[in-house]
């Protein structure tokens, strides 16, 4: 497993906790991408009202990450780690790794098979409320965290899924 903490340039990774509240991070994460989204034609993805006021389950499901992950499982069907991206102590992003896909994308993403296991990016988002100049490359810092990451777990596989609304803009 990666250190619990981890220096990438500019950025340092830490495992999410409960007793800092790191589920609400998550929460407040996605709802700093909302604007946004609305600017570059893209509203249409989670819609203009934030999650923790239209989903009253939405920190119960970011606990249960981090619940999971505090629980430090071995590679298997309970296993997920979630982590928090900081720059001078400010969270800056914020990244969740499973060992199993969501329902909605089962069409797509097989149920683990032993033979080739993946580990489903669950979680990945910046905190646009940081500001640019301090989240600029957190994505890409927590993708190359992932990678080593699951490297270390000895699977060769990452699943994930995006949006591809508004002409398929955000994955170009």
């Amino acid at each position: 497993m990666a250190s619990s903490l981890t220096a990438i340039p500019n950025f340092t990774v830490r495992p999410a906790k409960l007793a800092s509240s790191d589920f609400d991070l998550f929460v407040s994460f996605r709802d700093s991408q909302l604007s946004w989204l609305s600017t570059v034609g893209s509203g249409g993805q989670w819609g203009s009202q934030p999650i923790r006021n239209t989903d009253s389950s939405v920190s119960e499901r970011t606990s249960a990450w981090v619940t999971r992950s505090e629980a430090n499982s071995p590679w298997g069907p309970d296993w997920c780690r979630a982590f928090i991206a900081e720059v001078d102590s400010t969270p800056v992003a914020g990244l969740v790794l499973d060992s199993k896909a969501p329902a909605y994308v089962r069409d797509v993403v097989p149920e683990q098979d032993d033979a080739d296991p993946f580990v489903y990016l669950a979680y990945l988002m910046t905190n646009r409320d940081a500001g640019e100049e301090k989240t600029k490359g957190s994505g890409a810092a927590l993708i190359r965290f992932a990678r080593e990451t699951v490297r270390e777990l000895g699977v060769g596989r990452i699943c994930l899924d995006c949006w591809r609304g508004n002409g398929r803009k955000l994955v170009q």
